[in-house]
C-alpha cells in the first residue's frame, strides 16, 4: 500500500510493540522495587543489629531491676520506631515507583488512542471519499445511459 493507512499488519505491529513496552516497563519496575526493597531490607537489618549490639551493651551495665526495665523500654520504644520508619519509607517508595510507572503507561496508551483515532478518522474520510466518487461515477453512468436511451429513441 502506496497510502497513508498502516496496513493491518503494520496495526497488528504496532500494538505488538506497544505491548512489549509496556511488558518491558512492567519488568524494570518490578526489577527496581526489588533491588530498592533488598537495599532497604540490608538497611532496615544493620540498623536493628547496631541497636541490639547498643542495647547489650546497656544491659552489661545496667543497675537492678529498674536498670534492665529502662533498658528493655528504650529497646522496645527504638524497635516500633524504626519499624514506623521503615514502613514509611517502603510506602513512599512504592508510591513513587508506582505513580512512574502508571504516568508512563497512561502516556503510552494515550499515544495509542491518538494514533488509533487517527488512522480511524484517516480510513473514515477515505471510504467517505470513495464513496463520494462512485456516487459521481453511478450518477454520470446514469446520465451517460439515460443520454444513450435518449439518442437511441430519437
Amino acid at each position: 500500500m502506496t497510502d497513508a493507512h498502516p496496513a493491518p499488519d503494520q496495526v497488528v505491529s504496532q500494538l505488538s510493540q506497544s505491548l512489549a513496552q509496556a511488558t518491558e516497563s512492567h519488568r524494570l519496575l518490578a526489577e527496581e522495587m526489588t533491588i530498592f526493597a533488598k537495599d532497604e531490607s540490608l538497611r532496615f537489618a544493620n540498623l536493628r543489629l547496631e541497636r541490639n549490639g547498643a542495647t547489650l551493651e546497656k544491659l552489661q551495665n545496667c543497675h537492678g531491676i529498674p536498670g534492665l526495665i529502662g533498658v528493655q523500654q528504650e529497646w522496645l520504644r527504638d524497635l516500633l520506631q524504626d519499624y514506623a520508619s521503615q514502613s514509611m519509607r517502603m510506602m513512599g517508595a512504592l508510591r513513587g515507583l508506582t505513580k512512574n510507572a502508571m504516568e508512563s503507561a497512561a502516556e503510552n496508551a494515550s499515544d495509542n488512542i491518538d494514533r488509533m483515532r487517527k488512522e480511524a478518522q484517516d480510513a473514515m474520510d477515505k471510504t467517505s471519499e470513495a464513496m463520494t466518487r462512485a456516487g459521481e461515477q453511478a450518477s454520470h453512468a446514469a446520465q451517460d445511459n439515460s443520454n444513450y436511451v435518449q439518442e437511441t429513441q430519437h
